[in-house]
């Protein structure tokens, strides 16, 4: 009787040591992420694009299902912090690829006016940190370079994310894939500065961008104008296996002459899409241009296509889960796979 009085003792002794240190690991996170707001709150970290977007590549392919990836990994690289959130340890990680929730097809952008001297006060030119690869298959490009994301959870750093941050991500894991691929990383605004090009005349500048590219290599297939769009987010938004994707929008000039084809390659990308992430896509957006001769470029080649990646809510890290998931559609239609 007394032996069984002093193992039921001793289980509760372990209980209360096990509990004891949950708690104390729970108070040692809480205290670390109320003294890393604060240094955030009374410090302006100093942090270049470039760094930062180098910081995403090296990071990029070992992040896990976690959420707050980029906040805790910028956390580490800004403040030497290593501030992990208990809940995410406490969360479940889906096996399903589908999701409960029912997405639209709006297939309906929201392009605001792009002033390249208003977003250069927000965010700036990001050069380009990928060794060019040999033979390139895709070609990225950004007409409108700089294009904003949301800076949430990188509030305090000089940072503004934006779509050529995007390009370059989304480059890095096609590479990966091993399908070959390029960004262009000519700095647009600059160059219209410098050619005495309209103000407005981004797209004749990538016009000129895209044949020197077809020029220089005979093996590019596929060209994309990668843009961000300006819907809200909860319509630029999903949820895919408790992870938050920004979601893409195919963009059409259909008054081009190789309009027919150009569908004919969204669609396949959009179907793709459906069945390996269903609600990233929004669908295929038309528009008919008759009195624009450029109709985005695509009149250029029958694999050119314009992709709205997220809008201007959309954090970084939700831009980065989606550059895995559109890479993933590549490669599945570019190898058959």
């Amino acid at each position: 009787m007394n032996k069984i009085v002093l193992k039921n003792k001793s289980k509760k002794k372990k209980l209360s040591f096990k509990i004891f240190k949950f708690l104390f690991f729970v108070a040692i996170i809480f205290s670390s992420s109320i003294l890393t707001i604060k240094y955030l709150i009374n410090n302006k970290l100093d942090i270049t694009q470039e760094e930062y977007v180098n910081y995403l590549l090296n990071k990029s392919y070992n992040k896990d299902n976690n959420s707050n990836f980029i906040i805790q990994e910028s956390l580490k690289l800004l403040t030497n912090i290593d501030l992990k959130n208990p809940s995410t340890l406490l969360d479940s990680k889906m096996k399903s690829n589908k999701t409960n929730i029912k997405y639209t097809k709006d297939a309906n952008a929201n392009e605001d006016e792009y002033n390249s001297s208003v977003y250069e006060k927000l965010t700036s030119y990001v050069a380009n940190p990928l060794e060019e690869a040999k033979n390139p298959v895709v070609y990225i490009y950004n007409t409108h370079q700089l294009e904003t994301y949301s800076n949430i959870g990188i509030e305090n750093t000089n940072v503004t994310p934006n779509v050529m941050m995007a390009s370059y991500l989304l480059a890095e894991k096609l590479n990966s894939n091993g399908i070959n691929t390029i960004v262009e990383d000519t700095n647009v605004s600059e160059f219209i500065r410098i050619s005495n090009l309209a103000s407005d005349g981004f797209y004749s500048a990538t016009r000129l961008f895209i044949k020197d590219a077809i020029n220089d290599h005979n093996t590019i297939k596929y060209f994309i104008d990668l843009h961000r769009d300006s819907v809200s987010k909860d319509i630029s938004t999903c949820t895919i296996d408790n992870k938050n994707y920004a979601r893409i929008l195919f963009v059409l000039g259909s008054s081009n002459p190789n309009a027919s084809q150009n569908r004919q390659f969204m669609e396949k990308l959009d179907t793709i899409a459906d069945t390996l992430y269903p609600g990233l896509s929004r669908g295929i957006y038309e528009k008919s241009t008759p009195n624009w001769p450029l109709v985005y470029n695509q009149d250029l080649s029958t694999g050119a296509i314009l992709i709205e990646l997220g809008a201007k809510e959309n954090t970084i890290d939700e831009v980065l889960n989606t550059t895995d998931a559109l890479s993933n559609i590549l490669k599945k239609y570019i190898k058959g796979e």
